[in-house]
């Protein structure tokens, strides 16, 4: 989906194509976070499908967009800061996703650690963590909407 991504925001420009992209990712956090015991194969792949097509259109224009906008002798430290931010995001992100599922589940299983919970607190933990995803994603479309009306 990148190279569409980015095809597209060629085309349209990326104040179109990013924020469709962060609407993607948020319905797909919130398609995933509706997981149960009894989720097909079919249910799995449609949710997660609908979050990467997110990320391929969100990717490609916003890093497009940031590039841009650095003048032609600072790409190299923009492109190095840029895959820093991206590093960064990644590593905060995951460490805090993970500490969020793990509180999620102790506090439905009286303080149990995920190799011992029961089935119904690790999918209420795996819930409520793509919810806050969601929200946080919900934040940067928010941040991204005020970006673009301030220019």
């Amino acid at each position: 989906m990148a190279p569409l991504g980015g095809i597209l925001s060629d085309r349209f420009g990326a104040r179109l194509i990013s924020p469709i992209g962060l609407g993607l990712m948020i319905g797909g956090c919130l398609g995933i976070s509706t997981f149960d015991a009894q989720i097909t194969e079919l249910g799995y792949v449609s949710r997660y499908f609908i979050y990467g097509i997110g990320l391929g259109l969100f990717q490609s224009p916003n890093n497009s967009t940031v590039m841009g906008a650095v003048p032609r002798e600072r790409l190299g430290i923009a492109s190095g800061l840029l895959s820093l931010s991206r590093t960064s995001g990644n590593t905060v992100g995951v460490s805090l996703i993970g500490a969020v599922f793990g509180a999620l589940i102790a506090s439905m299983s009286a303080g149990a650690d995920v190799s011992v919970a029961p089935p119904d607190a690790i999918v209420a933990g795996f819930q409520g963590t793509f919810r806050f995803a969601a929200l946080i994603l919900c934040g940067a479309a928010v941040a991204s909407v005020l970006r673009i009306g301030k220019r």
